[in-house]
Formats: structure tokens, sequence, C-alpha cells
């Protein structure tokens, strides 16, 4: 009853003059912005007015016009501000705005030449969290030439404290203090490739180069980098490099120790060298989920007599390697890769001399399939893997004799036993092959 005259009570007041709502043309209006963002407004204005117009970074994961950012952990967001000249419009300026009572002022600015600002970023130059700008330059219309400018935010001012060209940049936290340090790629004056480490002193105001290292004399051109851990969970950073005259990659590993910055791929362990080249472009991952970062190594299938291919990537398995700064690097794991089909499989240890691989496609389908390699004599087919995409995938996938292992939006993999098979002590159930298979990442293909 009570539930009752609530609701008649509130239906009432809809009806009375003490109850007023907006119309449907003031609920549409756009909130009148604050004060203090309307300063903010005032001082971009000011700047365009000078000939220069609002523009983006063009990659990353900073790419408004205006961005708010809490450089000193103050409470209060810095705002950082991106234009290019008109009539000069390979001249650019970045201005920093900081926040005073109900205003923001500038306290400075960075200007640079340059085709486009590529990217900004924020690293954290101190212990206790505060934070600096990168910025990264286009330098040249092919992309082959950048610059890069970092500053700090010390004492509600703005520094520049590093200028510099590149090849590539990461940042990570290699000397394990909680402040973002910067490795730079670029080539000394022998045109030799190298690595250069540069670490916060945030307190001094200043970035320290604290070292060089050489990349591996083969390399040709980064691909791509990545921070991740070594066994002990040492920090490290993993650059993977096209080589020359050929389609494969190869890995460098940078770290920062006692011993100083360092290529550890570099290094002989055991009076020997282990290469860390392969022939087909799979980076360096965390392959077995255990935070260490593993790098693949080549493993070549057997040939047989009965079966030719010409895809590359079935030639080849992968023994994936942890590696460490004391010792020579321990093989944790076996995979196949399917680059093309976007997948892999875990193998047992004794598939790595005795397995055959072989693939066949049609329209909207593809069969990989293993075989024993039978110690040379006729192989014996084990299973297949099959990818179905199209508007029949599901009607392919359904087929009694197929168990389905990933369905994504667009494809469906599925695993069918070839009769036979279990005369092969290489033969796993197909619970191990559902366990063992997964889909590669798409960072992978970057």
């Amino acid at each position: 009853m009570k539930n009752l005259l609530f609701i008649v009570a509130s239906v009432c007041c809809l009806f009375t003059s003490g109850c007023t709502f907006k119309s449907g043309d003031a609920l549409l209006k756009a909130p009148r912005p604050s004060a203090t963002y309307q300063s903010l407004q005032k001082q971009i204005n000011e700047i365009t007015s000078k000939g220069v117009v609002a523009i983006s970074p063009q990659s990353g994961e900073n790419r408004n016009t205006v961005q708010l950012v809490d450089l000193d952990l103050d409470g209060e967001d810095e705002a950082i501000a991106f234009f290019c000249e008109i009539n000069n419009p390979d001249k650019f300026h970045i201005y920093v705005f900081r926040k005073q009572k109900s205003e923001y002022i500038s306290v400075g600015s960075v200007s640079g030449h340059a085709t486009q600002i590529n990217s900004v970023s924020y690293p954290v130059l101190s212990t206790d969290g505060k934070k600096g700008i990168i910025i990264s330059w286009k330098l040249s219309s092919d992309g082959s030439t950048s610059g890069i400018t970092v500053c700090s935010f010390l004492n509600k001012e703005l520094y520049t404290l590093l200028d510099s060209k590149y090849q590539s940049f990461i940042t990570s936290d290699l000397d394990n203090n909680g402040t973002d340090d910067i490795i730079l790629f670029t080539k000394n004056d022998s045109a030799r490739r190298i690595a250069r480490l540069y670490v916060s002193e945030y307190e001094q105001n200043r970035i320290t180069l604290k070292g060089e290292a050489m990349l591996s004399p083969e390399t040709q051109s980064i691909v791509s980098l990545k921070a991740g851990l070594l066994r002990g969970y040492q920090p490290a950073v993993f650059a993977e490099s096209k080589v020359e005259i050929s389609a494969g990659i190869m890995t460098d590993i940078f770290t920062y120790d006692e011993k100083g910055f360092r290529n550890i791929t570099l290094e002989q362990q055991n009076t020997k060298k282990q290469t860390t080249y392969r022939p087909i472009s799979v980076p360096s991952t965390d392959i077995n989920n255990d935070a260490v970062t593993e790098v693949p190594l080549a493993l070549p299938i057997p040939k047989s007599n009965f079966m030719q291919t010409q895809n590359s990537d079935i030639s080849y398995m992968l023994d994936w390697y942890a590696y460490s700064t004391g010792d020579a690097p321990v093989r944790v794991c076996t995979t196949y890769q399917n680059i093309s089909e976007n997948w892999q499989l875990l193998v047992p240890d004794t598939w790595r001399s005795n397995i055959l691989i072989s693939k066949c496609s049609e329209e909207n389908k593809t069969n990989t399939v293993f075989w024993d390699n039978n110690n040379g004599g006729y192989p014996i087919e084990l299973f297949s893997i099959h990818r179905f995409t199209g508007d029949m995938r599901s009607y392919y996938a359904s087929q009694p004799n197929m168990l389905e292992l990933v369905k994504t939006s667009t494809e469906i993999y599925t695993v069918s036993i070839a009769e036979g098979s279990q005369s092969s002590s290489l033969m796993l159930s197909l619970e191990q092959i559902k366990d063992r298979f997964s889909i590669i990442s798409q960072a992978w293909n970057n």
C-alpha cells in the first residue's frame, strides 16, 4: 500500500506547477565549459592568431591536438598542445600550459623542423612517478630518419634535456629503479648500427648517456622493439632486425647491470656464439606464459622423397630459448608456426626430428597435415588441422570427422584424425591437440 501511495504521489507531481522540466532543446545544449578551460582556449586562440594551426601527432597512443597530463603529480593536469606554421609547414611548435588557480598559463614551448610530429609520449622520469615528454619528429619523407626531443617539467618549468637523431627507440626500465630509460638505435661515426642507453637523473634535471652497445653486424633494419625479461627476471630490450640478403630476422638482446649496457647475444658463451637468426619472420615473445621473453630459433623439418612443398613456413619448427646474462640459453619448448594461417601448435620433444608437414589449399579451405617420418620410410599420416573461411565455413566444420579447435568471427579451425594414425608412437590425442593449439597474436604480424 505504501508503494502504491508513493507511485500515485509521484505521478501527481508531474502535473503540479511545482515540478518543471527542461525542454528537449535545452537538454541538447552542450554544457558550458568551465572558466579554466575557457582560459586554455583563449591561450590557444592567441597562438593560432599568429599564423599557426593546431595539429595532432600522427601515430602512437596520444593523438589529440590538446592533451591533458599531470606531469608533476600535483593533482592538476598540464595541457600540451601541438601547432604547425601555415606559411612554413615544416616548422612545428609544442606548447605546455600549467594550471594556476582557475587559469592556464604558458610555461614554454619546443620547436622543430620536420615533415610531421610522429608521436608524443610521457615517460616516468623520477622514482616517485613524475613524468616528462618525448616528442618524435619525422625528419625525412621516407621515414628513414627521425628526431627525438626529451623534456622535463621540473618546478613547473619546461626544460629540454635531449635532442638527437635516431632510427628507432623504446623506453624501458633496464636499471629496475622505477623510471623509464630511453634506448635509441642509430649509427655511430663509422656507420655501425648501435644502441645508446640514456637514464634520467630527475633532481639534477638531466638525462645521462650510460653506455653504447653494437647491434649484430648482419642487421640491416630494425623491424620491432620489445621490452621483456630474461631468466631470473632481469629486464631487457629485444630488437628484431632484418638481415642483409635474407627474408628472415634476428634478435639482439640489450641489458644493463653492473657490467654496463651491453648486447648479450654478441657475447661468447662456452666459446661458441649461438646465433639468433631464423629464416622466417617470427619475433621473440613469452611463448609459455612464464613472464620470460623467449627467442625462436629455426629447426628444419626433415625432407621426404614422398612429398614436395614450396611453402617456406612449413619447412621449419621453432625451438624457443630463454636467455640470461650468466649462462647459455635454455630451450623451453618447440612449436610449429603456421604463419600464413595465424596459428601455432606446441609440439612434443619426440617430434623435433621425426615429423613431416604438408599443406594443400582450396578456396576458403586449407589443410595442414602432420606425418610420422617413419625413419625415412613411407610416412604415416597422423592428423590434419583445417582452416575454413567464407559463408560455408560452419558447414565444412560440422562434418562428422571434424573436432572444432577455435572459432573466430571469420574463421573456424578444426582437426581430423587420419585412419591408421594410432600405429604411430608420435600420435597425439584429440585433447592433447586442442590443448597445444592456439591462435597467434595479431601483434606478430606487425
